[in-house]
């Protein structure tokens, strides 16, 4: 049977499917001190960005005749400026004929699917910013999967709390393994019983503290093999801009490794310059003596990381439209902007023929910009 949508009907139905799969793929941004704006940019393309940074200065006493206004701190809003330079674009593309010779054609569910694979994508791009280098802080015990539970979470709990944390929003965003060990434990799982939907949505409620969610986008940061040199005399490696920092782990692999070493083993950098480093077996030891250079030697950085505690400041994020110049929507077939009413959050859709190849694609595409906010908000777990 013939689709007989109304073909502008179909398109906002297509729309409006795609946004609101991008908005659920996108929830864990909400973590973060995050703009939604549904205006669009002009000028220098800019979002500011409020967030409220922890308070680290300590109450003050005052003496009987001395200044209140002395003692004041700064309690303005903070604000970061977020250049909205980045973009994600998902085609979505059908014929005429598609639309009328195929019963089973469906182009709101595709809508859907591309909307939330856009909203997954950005996801990951926002969270590579969370590496040892912009947040060393590590928190419990590094551990698995399999062991992650609420008790960790207690750990991490207690941690923010040694940290004097806000008591909310506090939030956890931990990758899928984690997040559905923990999902799997019998006290969340009895939460079922009392009201909680664990069982069926395998979303966690608020815990001891933390609003939870899972994000196949959390990065590993977990490095590739990298050819450095060794010396025996010195116990020097060397490798120009390597990039480590004191304290990394890095494994060492190779044809062999230099005699005092072995592979598949936790090593700590230690003495790190531009573009030498030494490695210890312990965290701040001292350097492994090793009697050879060995021979195609290689090192590769481990940060494991699967999830993190996070206040809003830890990261800022913007989302904003950009619209095609005025020529340029002039060639575009369609252009559409749709926002959701709830966030402000937005959607693009382009329209775009190909005369040369009598062919048309159709994209969805979202606008932002993210900045790393306060090191101190934001507490990573990593896996042993």
């Amino acid at each position: 049977m013939a689709n007989t949508i109304d073909s502008q009907l179909q398109l906002t139905e297509i729309l409006d499917s795609a946004l609101t799969a991008f908005k659920r793929s996108v929830v864990s941004l909400n973590a973060f001190s995050t703009v939604y704006r549904d205006v669009s940019l002009k000028g220098d393309d800019t979002v500011d960005v409020p967030y409220y940074p922890l308070a680290t200065d300590a109450s003050a006493s005052r003496d009987a005749a001395g200044s209140y206004k002395a003692l004041v701190t700064d309690t303005d809003t903070q604000t970061k400026t977020i250049t909205i330079n980045k973009n994600k674009v998902q085609g979505l593309s059908f014929t005429g004929r598609e639309v009328s010779r195929q019963p089973v054609f469906d182009p709101v569910k595709h809508g859907q699917i591309k909307g939330e694979k856009l909203g997954y994508d950005i996801v990951a791009d926002v969270l590579s910013v969370v590496t040892k280098a912009n947040f060393s802080g590590n928190t419990i015990a590094a551990t698995t999967a399999a062991n992650f539970d609420e008790e960790d979470v207690a750990d991490l709990a207690q941690d923010c709390e040694e940290a004097e944390w806000p008591k909310t929003p506090r939030s956890l965003i931990l990758n899928p393994a984690f997040h559905y060990n923990l999902v799997k434990q019998p006290a969340l799982i009895d939460l079922s019983q009392s009201g909680s939907n664990v069982l069926n949505t395998g979303m966690l409620p608020n815990i001891m503290g933390f609003d939870t969610y899972c994000s196949n986008g959390v990065p590993t940061n977990n490095g590739t093999a990298t050819a450095c040199t060794f010396a025996n005399a010195s116990d020097v490696f060397t490798d120009v801009a390597h990039g480590l920092t004191n304290n990394d782990i890095v494994q060492l692999a190779g044809t062999a490794v230099p005699t005092g070493f072995s592979t598949s083993t936790d090593y700590y950098v230690i003495s790190a310059t531009d573009d030498t480093f030494q490695l210890s077996a312990t965290e701040g030891g001292a350097a492994v003596d090793a009697s050879d250079d060995g021979t195609d030697v290689t090192y590769q950085l481990f940060e494991r990381l699967a999830g993190f505690a996070v206040g809003p400041s830890a990261v800022l994020c913007a989302f904003a439209p950009v619209p095609p110049t005025a020529g340029v929507r002039q060639l575009l077939v369609d252009y559409q902007q749709v926002t959701d009413s709830d966030t402000g959050a937005t959607l693009e859709y382009k329209r775009i023929a190909y005369p040369d190849t009598d062919e048309e694609a159709q994209f969805i595409e979202a606008h932002y910009g993210y900045v790393t906010g306060e090191a101190a908000a934001l507490k990573r777990i990593i896996t042993s």
